[in-house]
């Protein structure tokens, strides 16, 4: 079937059909080789291409379902730390809060009717972790906690900036913790940081796919105050918007690698459908 060969040309060329804010990091720091921290690393989706490029990685899950995982893909990389913490902005202990919804939705403070306390974790914040671990250079950092990201600043060593940092943001989650998403925009602003918001359309139900709505630079408004996203935050952030504006070049021609597949596909149902009406006639 002409249709295989196509996606795979499109997956292998043009890359994800869908905006990916930590690939657009990795394009924008055009660097072989850094330093990652990916804290609430999940599956590993996100640090997977760093750690192919070689680079040092400390991935956080403290979600023992999610780190199995997250272990049975990179527990043999030589250049991939897990560590079994959660990551807050003091050490110490605390329950775990997972849900049937979605394994991407474990957090340290429950927000949805279906979440339940199956575990405790230790916390650990990263100016511990990094003194220990002897981190004296971070050039990515990812935050995706949801709903501890300011925590996870404010535990933070600020003497070590990275280049870039990826944060999640969504209000429904961090409004009953005391902060908003501009709040986090605007200590990254604090920090020295300029700041690309990738704004996703409201969350219809978690665990499933979805959409991605725009980019806008800070200070801005949401197009819609229910919506959530990432913030995409660097000491200068040019090649940042230029790694985002590929992003969208790429998705555009994929979008259209996916129609021709779905065309071919057609054809070829249409072709096998004819052969079969054939044989029996």
């Amino acid at each position: 079937m002409v249709t295989a060969p196509v996606k795979r040309l499109a997956r292998s060329v043009l890359g994800p059909a869908q905006i990916n804010e930590s690939d657009i990091a990795r394009v924008a720091l055009r660097r072989r080789r850094g330093v990652m921290l990916d804290v609430g690393a999940h599956y590993g989706s996100s640090l997977a291409p760093f750690a192919s490029d070689g680079w040092s990685i400390h991935a956080f899950e403290p979600d023992p379902a999610n780190r199995a995982k997250l272990e049975a893909a990179f527990g043999r990389h030589p250049n991939v730390i897990i560590v079994p913490k959660g990551v807050s902005d003091e050490p110490g202990k605390r329950p775990l809060f997972t849900s049937g919804e979605s394994s991407g939705i474990s957090s340290l403070s429950p927000f949805t009717e279906s979440h339940r306390s199956t575990t405790t974790v230790e916390i650990t914040t990263l100016r511990d972790y990094m003194a220990e671990a002897g981190i004296k250079a971070v050039d990515f950092m990812k935050v995706d906690v949801e709903g501890f990201e300011r925590n996870v600043l404010k535990g933070y060593d600020w003497t070590i900036k990275p280049d870039i940092i990826v944060l999640e943001f969504e209000d429904s989650k961090t409004l009953p913790l005391g902060y908003s998403w501009k709040d986090l925009a605007d200590e990254l602003v604090t920090r020295g940081y300029q700041v690309l918001v990738s704004e996703w359309f409201p969350i219809e139900r978690y665990g499933v796919g979805h959409r991605w709505r725009r980019f806008g630079g800070y200070p801005t408004e949401l197009v819609d105050p229910n919506a959530w996203g990432n913030l995409i935050a660097a000491k200068n952030l040019d090649r940042v918007t230029s790694a985002a504006d590929r992003a969208l070049t790429r998705i555009k021609f994929r979008q259209r690698a996916d129609r021709l597949s779905g065309v071919f596909q057609r054809l070829d149902s249409g072709e096998s459908s004819r052969r079969s009406w054939s044989k029996k006639s």
